[in-house]
């Protein structure tokens, strides 16, 4: 989320840059998304520990399926939406006002290791044995995370 605040402000405020103002555009929805997906994020966590529990109580096996399977998309889509983040991020710091480029380079970094993280926590979600049945989604989901990480440039 600072990564694109950085963006946000090297674009907005580098007036020579054709494309700054487009490019601050699209890191702010990329931050507000950002946003709301760090609340999804924890009602996601907080699913798979009930889901846990009951699973654990000898009810609820499709139910924990679904939970791990939803807690890896969201990392996931914070994992893509940073990368993007990290790729706005490295044109403005080129293309930014040069004073500002410091601070564009500064939030490619940060967006680049949110997503190497978030991409972190996809793989460690997707080890749950109970997700045997479902190795389509399994695979989907650590493709769509491959394609990140590589995207965020790390």
């Amino acid at each position: 989320m600072i990564a694109a605040s950085l963006v946000v402000m090297v674009g907005r405020n580098s007036a020579a840059w054709a494309e700054g103002a487009e490019t601050a555009a699209s890191a702010d929805r990329h931050r507000e998304r950002l946003v709301a997906l760090a609340d999804e994020d924890v009602e996601v966590v907080a699913a798979v520990i009930a889901a846990v529990r009951d699973y654990r109580a000898g009810e609820g096996g499709t139910d924990l399926v679904a939970a791990l399977l939803r807690s890896s998309e969201v990392p996931l889509e914070i994992a893509e939406r940073a990368a993007e983040v990290a790729v706005l991020a490295r044109v403005a710091a080129r293309a930014g006002k040069p004073p500002m480029r410091a601070d564009a380079a500064a939030a490619a970094t940060l967006a680049a290791a949110a997503a190497a993280v978030a991409v972190s926590i996809v793989a460690g979600n997707l080890t749950a044995p109970q997700l045997g049945d479902s190795e389509r989604d399994v695979a989907r989901i650590r493709e769509a995370a491959s394609v990140a990480f590589e995207r965020a440039g790390v």
